[in-house]
């Protein structure tokens, strides 16, 4: 890194230590808690939990510059559906938020993702992920190197104090430099081969493939099956009995998962007295909710 960005780094340091002393605390704490965190398949959810966190966000992701084209890879996430996923899976240019803040270098924000036109190719999945305003900052190594991005999303539109803003700078330094040292270790996922669904190549380096993690994410959905018309989504609302469950060992598979769901079912059942049970089935999808002939595993479950 540069003497000036050196001095730069310092100077907010100082400050935020005058201003806000608490919040470079948990900067300091965070950091430090990050760098024991012994693989990079668990420090990339940790750092965007951790964002978050800091800037009261209810959706989060990571992107890693890919190397070969500068184009931002999306390697983890929490919040977001599948069809926001597929979208910004890999992102080529300036047109997002994300893409803004990597050409330029610095944090991007957009108060309100659907009074810029500039983001007039992206409004639509915003809309459907729920998503209003936006704040994308770059992830940076030791030497000032850009690594990647990280996002934060918010459902209502406005722009982040700018304390906050230094805040999310700061602590993606902090990030940065962590990931850069696993980096080092794990290899750059970015760099996978692109064929077939990007995300779920990447995902699947990140979780371990058994050598680097135990950890394995599943989604799940219940379905009620509905005569001719198909099944559609089971419960009062279309996201009560669909969502992720994350398992630690390599006997935790997809069956594990279904089994676990169908538990908290007739669980909900018990407790209704069973006025609102009827048969349905269970989908487990690896990584990402998908059509149902895709699903790891799928089990019927009917009402004693």
């Amino acid at each position: 890194m540069a003497v000036t960005e050196r001095a730069d780094q310092l100077a907010a340091w100082v400050a935020l230590s005058l201003d806000e002393p608490s919040a470079l605390k948990s900067l300091q704490d965070e950091a430090a808690e990050l760098r024991d965190v012994p693989q990079l398949a668990a420090v990339l959810p940790r750092v965007a939990s951790g964002a978050m966190a800091l800037m009261g966000a209810e959706f989060g992701n990571i992107q890693f510059v890919d190397p070969r084209d500068d184009s931002l890879v999306l390697v983890t996430q929490s919040g977001f559906s599948h069809e926001f996923l597929d979208h910004f899976a890999v992102v080529h240019d300036n047109r997002s938020v994300c893409g803004r803040a990597a050409w330029q270098g610095s944090q991007a924000v957009a108060p309100d993702v659907r009074d810029d036109p500039a983001f007039a190719p992206h409004r639509k999945i915003f809309h459907a992920a729920g998503v209003r305003s936006v704040l994308s900052t770059p992830l940076i190594d030791h030497t000032g190197q850009l690594i990647g991005i990280i996002s934060t999303h918010t459902s209502q539109p406005g722009r982040p104090p700018e304390q906050d803003l230094r805040v999310m700078e700061l602590y993606a330094q902090l990030a940065g430099e962590v990931i850069a040292r696993r980096l080092g270790v794990d290899g750059h996922p970015a760099t996978l081969p692109r064929n077939g669904t990007t995300l779920d190549q990447h995902m699947s380096l990140l979780e371990g493939n058994g050598t680097t993690s135990r950890t394995t994410r599943w989604a799940y959905r219940v379905d009620e099956p509905c005569g001719s018309d198909g099944c559609r989504t089971y419960g009062i609302h279309p996201n009560q009995w669909r969502g992720r469950i994350t398992t630690h060992s390599p006997g935790q598979d997809a069956e594990y998962a279904a089994a676990l769901v169908a538990g908290e079912l007739m669980a909900e059942w018990d407790i209704n007295g069973g006025r609102d049970a009827r048969p349905v089935h269970i989908h487990v999808w690896h990584n990402w909710e998908g059509a149902r002939r895709d699903a790891a595993f799928t089990m019927a479950v009917s009402p004693a």
